[in-house]
């Protein structure tokens, strides 16, 4: 009987503690899954920060050397904002312009370089093609021995204070914009540049012989102040009509009128028209002022016979009432001969000699040496427009700096 409550007993004490050490194991377990849970989560932050923050390859260059052997140089995305703000600066500063010439911004404007480019895919690949010259230059020059001196340093110091001072508190804090990256690529630049001039320096061009290649009575610029009534008007649409018989018989007697006037007029641009709005035209005949660089070669300042006898007129003259199928013209000749179309067209077409041969040594014993390629990052994930875009940057300008290289951009992830 005592052992059978002995028994009893001890199975009442076991059936007792069995619910405290199943509660233990559940804690045990519970706190296994949530360490688990918890380096699971952090591992996937680790993921997902590698995935945003690890170096974007966005250019490789590979290059030949001496001993036949080949170095890959990699750009990576950083390295590529401050051009491609630069380009996004370009482009949004002149957004009105674009918006009434394609009707939308420049970035959605179609096949604007006549290879089906939008404005965005052609400023990119502009960009690039720009790029990976000179990634390419820099490191021939480097190659071959070319460094910037202390004055060409200082000057780059310079100029990436003098754009990072231009930069909104915003856009500082882009990645990619911050002092080192920008003075990095501002460098590179400079040494670039310098190269290309030396070769350029090193082809014995005959900037005479190539000035003489300008035509000087096409080039020869008649300085023009003129009033004028168009016969034709323009809608919205852009719809020229032509005004009718009786308002061109009226416009004519009035600029015969105001021919007259400016004849005897001390100052052929006061006193002639009324103009209480100051758009150039008179408030009741609709005759406007303007002036004009006509060149020798245009053909679409008037007809023919209108531009011969003008070109005719000496300095000082004032013409008698002109007139062809498009307007009524009543003209000053200040300067029959001013040279400096003739001499901007020189310096232009030396430019381009120099450009133009270049190129060839560029392509032909430069380029050859090196395998420029973009990468799927580039080719994939930027899209530019905004990407450094901020609307108060006009606004929020100062010479503060905040160096701090993190932040993002609107629109396609700035930030790697």
């Amino acid at each position: 009987m005592n052992n059978a409550k002995k028994i009893m007993k001890n199975q009442g004490l076991k059936n007792d503690k069995r619910p405290v050490h199943a509660e233990s194991n559940v804690l045990q377990k519970n706190k296994v899954l949530l360490i688990i849970g918890l380096m699971v989560m952090a591992a996937l932050v680790a993921v997902v920060c590698y995935i945003n923050l690890r170096p974007r390859a966005i250019l490789k260059v590979e290059a030949k050397d001496a001993d036949g052997s080949t170095s890959t140089h990699t750009i990576y995305y950083k390295e590529a904002m401050y051009d491609i703000y630069n380009t996004e600066m370009q482009y949004n500063s002149m957004a009105q312009l674009y918006q009434q010439f394609y009707g939308s911004t420049f970035w959605e404007a179609e096949n604007v370089d006549s290879k089906g480019n939008n404005g965005a895919a052609a400023a990119k690949s502009e960009l690039m093609k720009n790029m990976k010259q000179r990634e390419i230059l820099y490191l021939d020059a480097v190659k071959n021995g070319v460094s910037l001196t202390d004055e060409e340093k200082t000057k780059v110091e310079k100029d990436v204070k003098t754009f990072r001072d231009g930069l909104s508190k915003k856009q500082k804090k882009l990645f990619g914009l911050d002092e080192k990256t920008v003075h990095t690529v501002i460098e590179k630049q400079a040494l670039a540049d310098k190269y290309k001039q030396q070769i350029i320096d090193g082809l014995g061009i005959d900037e005479a012989a190539v000035k003489a290649t300008v035509s000087k009575e096409d080039y020869r610029q008649y300085d023009l102040q003129y009033y004028t009534f168009e016969k034709s008007e323009t809608d919205q649409q852009g719809n020229s009509t032509k005004k009718s018989a009786e308002e061109l018989k009226t416009a004519k007697k009035n600029i015969e009128e105001l021919q007259k006037k400016a004849v005897k007029a001390k100052d052929f641009t006061k006193g002639i028209i009324t103009d209480s709005d100051s758009n150039n035209e008179d408030d009741k005949t609709g005759i406007s002022y303007n002036t004009e660089g006509l060149l020798g070669n245009d053909t679409e300042f008037a007809s023919e016979d209108v531009l011969k006898k003008i070109k005719k007129m000496n300095n000082g003259d004032i013409s008698g009432v002109l007139e062809d199928d498009d307007a009524y013209y009543v003209v000053k000749m200040v300067n029959n001969n001013n040279q400096e179309a003739y001499e901007k067209q020189c310096t232009q077409a030396v430019e381009d000699e120099k450009q133009a041969q270049f190129n060839t040594k560029y392509k032909n014993e430069i380029k050859s040496n090196y395998t420029a390629k973009a990468q799927s990052y580039w080719k994939g994930r930027v899209n530019l427009g905004y990407l450094t875009y901020d609307p108060d940057a006009g606004s929020e300008t100062d010479g503060e700096e905040d160096d701090t290289a993190s932040g993002s951009a609107a629109s396609g992830s700035a930030s790697e």
